[in-house]
């Protein structure tokens, strides 16, 4: 608890920072420290939700609020997210969500009226499923009378005869409460909605960062696969059809992350340590395809986030466009590219635990999702320029790539594109990372 005792203190201290200007560089020189201090006693989860804030916190621009409460309400997040990985408890598990999760109402909310609607929405149904955890957790402490989650294998290896109906009530509403903090069908409402109203820089920390720590959760928690393979089949499905009919290319990422943490959660139901090590390999690519993607957006600074506006951006932006297409070709799964062997591992271990129709339906969803992501790279490089957005072109700049974002863009590409060559580094990040959860 020393490393919890010293981040709250370091916490409070921006905190009464905030109003300086300095900020943003104090938060990441303070990131450095903290990592460099607790390297040999971070957990796997916990470096990749370092990497996910640090992504955020290079693509802040100037702006007064950007300097001061974003930087702020990172790090709480990060505070909570690094409680959630380490939480023994059900009362600290949920105070580590709503932590993370108030701050990201705030965060969300900031900006024009659709960041507001956005906002309220997550609000909202957040509430909702914090209540559905709540009940779940008071059924589940009242039968094992104790709110340790070690307390979990009494009720499930126990002889003891309990109520037939409390446990899998109380299973089904925390797994609902965790499935929409993970966008998984059918508890995916929300996500299309706050990816396009949220600013973008938020949308790339709210992709990645809880996710990781929910992940995390879920491989403490071992809950029924039963009910993890229903999300499996649904987010497939909602991620494949979901995003074909699309015009904004955050709402298509919104549907895409469905569809990806359809693939992840596979290999959390089959429960093996092979299909458990796919999964974390997959979340890993998953979280550095998403900075890079996020990146290039940023970058090129679309006026209405249409998709329309990426026609014919590699007659004047060539590299620009190779490098986007590379991305969108990794994330569709496209060999030799990164994302290949994110889906080629978790489709392997499905095909050792014996899921042959879901490997299949896995299949199925992957070519159809394939067809969104060509599409994008057809209007990079084959689709002329739309004749409303020529005027818009000509008017502000083009490109908004300073090194920060060159930086980060350069280093997520050189793991799209080696990581197929050489994979041992991100299978010994999951082995390790599943034994120190286990």
């Amino acid at each position: 608890m020393s490393e919890f005792f010293f981040l709250g203190c370091s916490l409070l201290t921006l905190v009464i920072l905030g109003l300086h200007s300095f900020l943003l560089k104090f938060s990441v020189f303070f990131l450095l420290i903290f990592f460099s201090l607790y390297s040999f006693n971070l957990e796997g989860g916990k470096v990749l939700v370092l990497i996910g804030v640090f992504a955020v916190l290079f693509l802040l621009g100037p702006k007064k609020e950007e300097q001061t409460e974003v930087p702020v309400l990172s790090l709480i997040i990060v505070f909570g997210i690094f409680c959630l990985i380490s939480s023994t408890n059900w009362l600290s598990v949920y105070l580590a969500i709503e932590l993370s999760t108030l701050c990201f109402f705030v965060l969300i909310a900031r900006g024009s009226g659709y960041s507001a609607e956005a906002g309220l929405k997550y609000f909202v149904l957040g509430a909702l499923s914090s209540g559905l955890f709540l009940f779940g957790c008071a059924l589940l402490c009242g039968i094992g009378g104790n709110v340790h989650l070690a307390y979990l294998d009494l009720i499930i290896n126990s002889k003891q005869t309990f109520s037939d109906v409390c446990p899998p009530v109380g299973y089904i509403l925390i797994l609902g409460a965790l499935f929409f903090k993970l966008s998984v069908a059918p508890f995916h409402m929300w996500a299309p909605d706050v990816y396009e109203g949220a600013p973008t820089k938020i949308v790339l920390l709210l992709a990645t960062v809880p996710k990781i720590g929910i992940f995390s959760l879920l491989i403490t928690l071992g809950l029924p696969v039963n009910s993890l393979l229903i999300g499996v089949v649904f987010s497939l499905f909602v991620g494949a059809l979901g995003a074909l009919n699309q015009t904004k290319i955050k709402r298509l990422l919104a549907y895409s992350s469905i569809g990806h943490m359809g693939f992840i959660l596979w290999g959390f139901e089959s429960g093996s340590f092979e299909s458990l090590q796919a999964s974390l390999v997959y979340l890993f690519i998953y979280v550095i395809m998403t900075i890079c993607v996020f990146s290039l957006i940023l970058g090129f600074h679309l006026y209405k986030n249409l998709l329309i506006e990426f026609s014919g951006v590699s007659r004047f932006l060539p590299l620009f466009a190779v490098t986007l297409g590379v991305v969108f070709f990794s994330i569709a799964g496209i060999p030799p590219f990164a994302g290949f062997l994110s889906k080629w591992v978790v489709l392997l271990s499905g095909v050792l635990s014996q899921s042959y129709f879901v490997f299949l339906f896995a299949v199925f969803c992957s070519v159809i999702g394939g067809v969104y992501y060509v599409r994008i790279v057809k209007i990079l490089f084959f689709q002329k320029n739309f004749y409303l957005l020529i005027t818009i072109k000509a008017l502000r700049k083009e490109l908004h790539l300073n090194f920060k974002k060159v930086f980060l863009v350069g280093l997520c590409l050189y793991f799209i594109l080696f990581l197929f060559m050489a994979p041992h580094l991100g299978f010994f990040f999951a082995s390790q990372t599943i034994m120190i959860l286990f």
